[in-house]
């Protein structure tokens, strides 16, 4: 009678090497970070200050993540990383079980926050909550659309129909968009500041003021050329180099007859206008 050899059977499962897939290590994870936050939760409502801070340093992505979409709206994203933690710790004050999962509420407290901020700190006029929101998602259509179009500007119609609003609106979320900037900014290397570049409205004209004082230069040389009485009546009732006079006090002080003074005035305008327009000044 033969003999049956025993069947060989493979080695027991236990002693196999486990191979775990990453979707279910990333699932398995999930799960102990929210197990995790809930017992921080729990402790953090019952005052533990060390919970806490553990609890926001746990969600400090999330906040990352949703600061990171409203960068270049006005504020740093420094700024929009704090504000968005205040967003946090009012959401570890105020989450209640019954209603909503503290992930959920967290999303909404700190998006909350950082629109508050956009909308109250970002700009010197203050802007209604529904343009802020406009500007974002105006935004991201104008990345998405040059991405998709290879780096070509997208047109204001393109535009209108990406975030499903009227062309108006657009414009107006647009026009919105500009940013105040300061005086104080230095422009130039040497420090030279915006408000040094403006011009002052209310100064007078650097050119303006050349151009007469080469006149009163030019008229100061030919009244000069003039003969004594002729010079003596100009100066006095004109005022130059003192005060202006009526011209029968000026024919009474230099004794002569109103007729006389009128005379020597007129000869002396006349004389003064053709010296002027040798020189091309308009008289």
């Amino acid at each position: 009678m033969t003999s049956v050899r025993p069947a060989e059977f493979p080695a027991p499962s236990a002693t196999r090497p486990r191979v775990e897939r990453p979707e279910a290590r990333a699932l398995a994870q999930s799960l102990r970070d929210a197990i995790r936050a809930q017992k921080l939760l729990r402790a953090a409502k019952r005052g533990d200050h060390g919970a806490r801070e553990r609890l926001v340093g746990l969600h400090l992505g999330l906040v990352k993540a949703i600061a990171s979409r409203y960068r270049d709206m006005g504020l740093p994203l420094d700024d929009l990383i704090q504000e968005g933690s205040l967003g946090l710790l009012e959401a570890i004050d105020h989450h209640d079980p019954a209603l909503s999962d503290f992930e959920s509420y967290a999303r909404f407290r700190v998006r909350r926050a950082i629109r508050n901020a956009l909308t109250d700190q970002a700009r010197l006029v203050r802007l209604p909550k529904q343009i802020v929101e406009r500007r974002r998602a105006l935004a991201q259509a104008d990345h998405r659309l040059t991405e998709a179009m290879n780096g070509q500007a997208p047109t204001l119609g393109e535009l209108a129909a990406e975030i499903g609003l009227p062309p108006s609106a657009v414009v107006e979320a647009s026009r919105a968009a500009v940013t105040p900037v300061s005086l104080d900014e230095p422009l130039l290397p040497d420090g030279t500041t915006r408000e040094n570049m403006v011009a002052d409205a209310t100064a007078p004209d650097p050119l303006q003021q050349t151009l007469e004082h080469e006149q009163a230069r030019l008229v100061h040389c030919a009244v000069e050329q003039l003969g004594k009485r002729k010079r003596e009546v100009v100066c006095h009732h004109f005022g130059l180099g003192q005060s202006e006079q009526r011209l029968s006090d000026v024919a009474a002080e230099l004794h002569l007859s109103p007729r006389r003074a009128q005379a020597l005035e007129r000869d002396a305008l006349f004389e003064l206008r053709a010296s002027l327009e040798r020189t091309g000044v308009e008289p």
